[in-house]
């Protein structure tokens, strides 16, 4: 029987490597592409966490890339090479699961480099528009978006807590729920999906940066808008249920 060709093989790589929920733009953009990826390196002795720390040694990259080469075509290199950085984020889990080399470390390890890169996607994002525009404020929202992501992470760690959530919440696994019946709880579920997809900048940073080329479209300013008002209304909700929860008298009758 003859070896089958390329495509049938990173198709097989994409087909055995994939998670089982999953949302739309890994599912037909990021991991099939990143399956390519995963079929060169199953048969070398490079690890998933290497290709974990490399896929962030590329993200910085794009980092250096946005604030350093300002303006439009800077920031379609730094979308590229952002995306770039995604593939690798998402090969590492593949060649896991292809090589047997899963673990809930590596989980985590992804999920901690995941929240740095969201930090410093921020700070460089506020950093471009100092260097474009000149104006010091600029280095406040940079300062303001980290602490407010930062503090999104933070209560993220702390509600997945058994302690708090009641069972091991562990990371990397996508929120798939159906839309519900009536109209307001459907509302609720588009609302949540949008927001969810908002925090995914992977799947849309693209696009913003496509649009920044178009005259009157400030694409950086309207990537700080919807990601940070979303982290802000993230932080807003979460820290009112956790007071709502935890700060009444009788939390603590009820053997929390």
């Amino acid at each position: 029987m003859s070896n089958p060709g390329a495509f049938q093989q990173v198709a097989e790589v994409y087909r055995s490597s994939r998670k089982e929920r999953d949302i739309f733009w890994n599912i037909y953009v990021a991991r099939p592409l990143a399956a390519v990826v995963v079929h060169i390196l199953r048969k070398t002795p490079m690890t998933p966490n290497q290709v974990t720390f490399l896929g962030f040694g590329v993200f910085l990259a794009s980092m250096v890339v946005l604030v350093a080469w300002p303006g439009w075509h800077g920031f379609l290199a730094a979308a590229a090479v952002l995306e770039g950085s995604y593939l690798l984020d998402c090969a590492d889990g593949q060649l896991a699961r292809i090589k047997g080399m899963t673990s809930d470390v590596g989980a985590y390890l992804d999920f901690f480099i995941d929240e740095v890169k969201a930090l410093l996607l921020v700070a460089a994002m506020a950093a471009n528009r100092w260097v474009v525009l000149g104006d010091d404020r600029w280095l406040l929202v940079g300062i303001g978006g980290v602490v407010l992501v930062a503090a999104g992470t933070s209560l993220t760690t702390f509600i997945r807590r058994p302690e708090y959530a009641g069972t091991a919440v562990k990371p990397g696994l996508p929120v798939v729920q159906a839309a519900p019946a009536g109209l307001i709880p459907k509302v609720r579920w588009i609302v949540e999906r949008f927001l969810r997809w908002i925090v995914h900048y992977p799947s849309w940073f693209i696009y913003i940066a496509l649009l920044d080329g178009l005259d009157g479209v400030d694409g950086v300013m309207a990537f700080l808008v919807l990601y940070l008002g979303t982290y802000l209304l993230y932080v807003g909700r979460t820290s009112l249920a956790v007071l709502l929860r935890l700060g009444r008298p009788s939390f603590y009758s009820e053997g929390a």
